[in-house]
């Protein structure tokens, strides 16, 4: 049964989208799906006042990829680096900047948040080269950067969990650096038109619909074959072995819960070390709902846990 603190941020984005004007074209449309999904730092309460950020950049195959990095006061010895959600169409390092300060407030790890390139402007895989990329870099610059290179995670929400799944794949396969910990909040991990999760029926309508996953896969994905390969589906990777201990969080409410729940199944048959929780009563996207939702709390406070 959804909460009432959920019913409550469903009723006030229905109002959003109910004053939203039919879109004149492609352009309109776009606009406005970024701008509703911006539009969720209206949840997301106040900004923790005991982290600072700085402006970081490296470099990227279509120029440098900015980085945002979070430090809590005090030493931080772990780094978290995230993939921002957004269906890798919307989202930018400040939807998510409130969120992650306050993430970094209670894990008492520092993050370093990957403004990666968005679609349709910069379809698959450019999104996952930046994540790629940044991550390399990160990881071999982390020691230079006061962390420890053995207490490095990589993590992300919605299509940024879908981002830390591939990053990784991409990672055991080089051969070179890994990150200790993956954390994926009600991650997306297969785009296929055809899925058959019932939850994206079910569960439609809350954040997203059926037909808003479809656009926004269709912008980030256009070629509906190419939306079975690994790069963009990481639940249908022939091999999941060898990956980084995984955080794998759900919400009972989410039309990504099945999907998300899947791909936790697939890590433990695979043999890695995963934690899955469901949240009871929760939506897609509730990290950056603190202002309104009192579970966002709890979310930090198992991510801390589990990064301790």
């Amino acid at each position: 049964m959804l909460k009432d603190d959920a019913k409550a941020v469903l009723a006030d984005l229905s109002r959003k989208t109910g004053v939203q004007v039919p879109p004149r074209d492609e352009a309109q449309k776009l606009e406005q799906a970024r701008a509703l999904t911006g539009s969720l730092t209206d949840y997301s309460g106040d900004s923790p006042g005991d982290v600072s950020a700085e402006a970081l950049a490296v470099d990227g195959p279509a120029g440098a990829i900015p980085v945002r990095l979070y430090r809590p006061s005090g030493e931080a010895s772990r780094l978290l680096v995230w993939y921002h959600g957004g269906g890798a169409m919307a989202g930018t390092l400040d939807s998510h900047d409130v969120a992650l300060r306050q993430l970094s407030s209670s894990t008492r790890c520092a993050i370093a948040s990957v403004d990666y390139r968005l679609a349709p402007e910069h379809p698959s895989p450019a999104p996952q080269t930046d994540c790629i990329t940044a991550t390399t870099a990160l990881l071999s610059k982390a020691g230079d950067l006061g962390f420890d290179p053995d207490r490095i995670a990589i993590g992300g929400d919605s299509i940024g969990g879908l981002f830390a799944a591939v990053t990784a794949l991409h990672l055991r396969e080089a051969g070179g650096p890994m990150p200790e910990a993956m954390v994926l909040l009600y991650p997306n991990t297969d785009l296929r038109p055809d899925r058959p999760f019932a939850s994206l029926r079910s569960e439609s309508g809350h954040v997203m619909t059926e037909e808003s996953l479809a656009y926004e896969n269709g912008l980030f994905v256009p070629d509906i074959a190419a939306r079975s390969d690994p790069i963009v589906s990481p639940l249908l990777a022939p091999d999941l072995s060898r990956l980084p201990r995984a955080l794998v969080v759900t919400a009972e409410h989410d039309p990504l819960r099945d999907e998300g729940e899947a791909f936790a199944q697939r890590l433990r048959e695979a043999g890695n070390d995963v934690m899955h929780h469901r949240f009871d009563g929760m939506i897609h996207g509730f990290l950056q709902m603190d202002g309104w939702i009192g579970e966002a709390g709890d979310l930090r406070r198992l991510v801390a846990d589990y990064l301790a």
